[in-house]
């Protein structure tokens, strides 16, 4: 039988054979630690892996945010529609047919062509019949030009310059049909040939100056494809039936309708009444060009020379802004 000695050594083998077995050595504060209590235990230890934690899920938060801002700023620059960035009231309208087939109309007419009747008229004078538009005072603030208000009201006229375009291509349409519509005799002389100096034909001479800037402006890139143009010609011609992206008219029509301007004088022969409304606005009313020496324009007016000169000269005053009374209007 072993000494009680050596029970003794073999005892405290043992419980060092534990310790190892276990996998673990605990030091003296360790062992300290395993007789606290939970509540003490929360108490003393330092907590430095939760505050990581903190900062990590903080750091987190902060670059999420930034990355989304980021995120819609890029969204925002890269798919706005660059054709926008000129501020319009309609600008929220604006909507695309991804692809839309122009019709040829070359052997097959359209509603819009052929010699014309009444119903022609009207449909092409249904185009553009929301061609005058009230805005708000404070949308009228964001217009690269500035507009007037309607007399005694808070509603600022614009016009949406589709609509401009479709009426002078709707003018040169009725050129086309001296007939009908008997525009040449307007700017004619007595023996017949034209006046081309008249304000009838400067206006149908602006309109195509208009169409062409426009035209110009939105440069269609959309391609026409080449045939054998069977059976008009034995040749190579483009074919006219292209694909286009387009504005959805209807819905820009649509915003011009809820904001159609209530009727109104447009033109005005009182001197006096258009004087007393250029008073009453605070935007300059002259012309965009130049038309010092444009007398022919304005037949029998002794106070425009005088007033493009001196616009406040002393205590003479500006009758009329518009032509005197021998002037005739063209529509």
């Amino acid at each position: 039988m072993p000494s009680a000695e050596n029970r003794h050594t073999f005892a405290r083998s043992s419980s060092t054979l534990d310790v190892y077995t276990d996998g673990s050595s605990l030091t003296a504060d360790e062992e300290s630690e395993k007789l606290l209590s939970p509540e003490e235990f929360g108490r003393r230890r330092p907590r430095p892996y939760y505050r990581r934690l903190e900062v990590l899920w903080a750091s987190n938060a902060f670059f999420m945010v930034v990355a989304f801002v980021l995120a819609i700023k890029l969204y925002t620059t890269d798919c706005r529609d660059p054709s926008l960035q000129v501020y319009s009231p309609a600008n929220g309208a604006v909507s695309y047919i991804a692809e839309h087939k122009f019709t040829p109309a070359l052997g097959k007419l359209t509603e819009y062509m052929g010699y014309p009747d009444d119903e022609t008229d009207r449909k092409w004078q249904e185009l553009y019949q929301y061609n005058r538009s009230v805005i708000t005072k404070q949308e009228a603030k964001h217009l690269s030009t500035p507009t007037m208000a309607l007399p005694g009201t808070e509603d600022y006229l614009v016009e949406l310059e589709v609509y401009h375009q479709l009426h002078c291509l709707n003018v040169l349409r009725k050129l086309l049909y001296p007939e009908r519509y008997h525009l040449l005799e307007r700017v004619s002389w007595k023996n017949g040939t034209i006046n081309r100096e008249s304000y009838g034909f400067k206006h149908w001479d602006h309109c195509v100056e208009m169409l062409r800037q426009t035209l110009v402006c939105h440069a269609d890139v959309a391609p026409l494809s080449w045939h054998v143009n069977v059976p008009f010609n034995r040749g190579i011609y483009p074919r006219l039936a292209s694909t286009h992206t387009c504005r959805n008219f209807s819905q820009i029509n649509k915003w011009a309708e809820e904001h159609q301007a209530p009727d109104f004088t447009q033109k005005i022969k009182n001197f006096t009444e258009l004087q007393q409304i250029i008073d009453g606005t605070d935007i300059d009313h002259s012309t965009e060009e130049d038309l010092q020496d444009m007398y022919e324009l304005f037949p029998g007016d002794q106070w425009f020379k005088h007033w493009r000169e001196n616009p406040y000269d002393g205590e003479v005053k500006r009758p009329q802004i518009y032509p005197t009374w021998n002037h005739t209007w063209d529509d």
